[in-house]
């Protein structure tokens, strides 16, 4: 009876110790698919923290999220984390593949966050330029149709965008997008506005061009009007570049409009 009872707790440790291998190596291949999609910044101590989900600029074909982790330098001493999302570019993938790949990724952060610490009730979503875009269509989606919680992204902070993607298809640009008219104005974030989006923060700069200054205020007006709280930032003289730095200053007034509405 004792040699059975040996071969039983044997076999008992072997059954273990493959489960936490398993385990292990699904924590380890986790791991490595958030690298490949995200890079995550986060705070010191316990948590669980708010997570600002960042989306880079560069006119959806250039830079990854290697270059695109700066916001975490103002963010994450007050207590906020941030992932700077990676996801593939044009020419090689059409627009409406970016948009999937970011809410994808959020999603995927969203359901691992107690691995992260991170609170699930706080995901944010921000943005500059093309980047911006792809924020806005992290806040208008519809997170109950692709398999997440309703109203998972509770506030977006969003500069300097080409929203309204009309005159994107008319520009230069649909040389490497590809846009028709019936992709543009299903991929445009005012098509899906509707009540209950999260509050925004838009910004922009006065030194910009006047379709990036007039996207900003048309798609703030059309935001606010789903009766939202919206709060414009016009930074004056700013050029397009210059508002994208403004996301890694502490003191900017981007950055307190963002922590303000992170941190309620």
């Amino acid at each position: 009876d004792k040699q059975i009872l040996a071969l039983e707790i044997t076999d008992l440790h072997s059954k273990l110790n493959k489960s936490k291998e398993i385990e292990q190596n699904l924590k380890d291949k986790m791991d490595r698919e958030l690298k490949r999609i995200m890079d995550l910044y986060l705070p010191e101590g316990k948590g669980p923290w708010p997570i600002v989900v960042y989306c880079h600029g560069g006119a959806w074909r250039a830079l990854t999220k290697d270059e695109s982790g700066f916001p975490a330098m103002a963010l994450v001493p007050t207590g906020i984390a941030v992932a700077a999302l990676n996801f593939s570019l044009a020419p090689a993938a059409r627009l409406g593949t970016l948009v999937d790949q970011v809410q994808r990724a959020t999603l995927h952060l969203h359901g691992n966050a107690a691995e992260w610490n991170l609170d699930p009730d706080r995901f944010f979503a921000m943005g500059h330029s093309s980047g911006a875009y792809l924020a806005s269509m992290l806040g208008v989606a519809d997170w109950a149709e692709l398999g997440g919680p309703t109203g998972l992204i509770k506030g977006l902070i969003s500069g300097s965008g080409p929203y309204d993607l009309e005159p994107v298809r008319l520009s230069a640009r649909n040389d490497y997008l590809f846009l028709d008219e019936e992709t543009a104005t299903a991929l445009t974030p005012q098509t899906h506005l509707k009540p209950g989006l999260p509050p925004a923060v838009f910004t922009w700069g006065g030194g910009e061009l006047e379709e990036f200054q007039r996207q900003s205020r048309d798609l703030a007006d059309a935001w606010e009007a789903q009766d939202m709280p919206v709060e414009r930032v016009f930074l004056d003289g700013l050029n397009h570049f210059q508002v994208g730095a403004e996301l890694m200053n502490p003191e900017s007034r981007t950055i307190k409009a963002a922590v303000r509405l992170i941190q309620g």
